[in-house]
């Protein structure tokens, strides 16, 4: 599936009530920060709200694409000036990917063409000049198979960016384990290990 941008996916009143419900988490630190290699950001794993867009917009992706899809999980992520990705691929609950643009701002996108050497190449090095740049706009969605495509962005250069990934795998596949939670919106709370116990974290 080659990367293409969906036109105001979702409405902007949504992307502002979206934006509003992230800036009363993070006053009441129930964000959580990680600060690694490629940056800054603040992070949501599986939470109601995330999950709840997921499922609602479940039939919307599935008409696009025309495909029987299933959500296994969702991820918001408020990121810092200068962050950036490398190349990268994303494991294989990430079949379908939706990238939300929630934030009025714009951070662009780029798709290694097939023909870039390397499984890693550093986007921060020379880049392919084949290689597919897309820059949604608050609204949008990029709609990808990230679990195929190696995907990077160069550094943000605004203040911050604050984007909400669907992901989506076909519907009754042996990944169809809303990533091995025991059900939606609980922040992973509770996850099943292979061995089938319950392995609780404070997401």
């Amino acid at each position: 599936m080659k990367p293409f941008i969906q036109k105001s996916f979702i409405d902007l009143h949504e992307c502002a009530i979206i934006s509003q419900y992230v800036d009363l988490l993070d006053r009441n630190n129930r964000l959580s920060k990680v600060i690694k290699k490629n940056g800054q950001y603040w992070q949501l794993n599986g939470d109601p709200l995330t999950d709840a867009v997921g499922l609602v917009y479940l039939p919307k992706i599935e008409s696009i694409l025309d495909k029987n899809l299933s959500l296994t999980y969702t991820m918001l992520r408020r990121w810092k000036k200068d962050c950036f990705m490398d190349w990268h691929r994303n494991k294989w609950e990430c079949e379908v990917t939706v990238v939300l643009q929630i934030s009025d701002n714009h951070w662009s996108i780029a798709f290694a063409s097939n023909n870039q050497s390397g499984s890693n190449p550093v986007i921060n090095g020379t880049q392919d000049e084949q290689a597919q740049i897309l820059t949604p706009q608050q609204g949008d969605a990029v709609i990808f198979n990230a679990a195929e495509t190696h995907h990077g962005r160069r550094p943000l250069k605004e203040t911050a960016c604050t984007t909400l990934m669907l992901y989506y795998v076909e519907k009754n596949s042996y990944l169809d384990q809303k990533d091995n939670r025991q059900v939606y919106g609980d922040n992973y709370q509770s996850r099943l290990r292979p061995n089938g116990d319950v392995w609780k974290i404070n997401a």
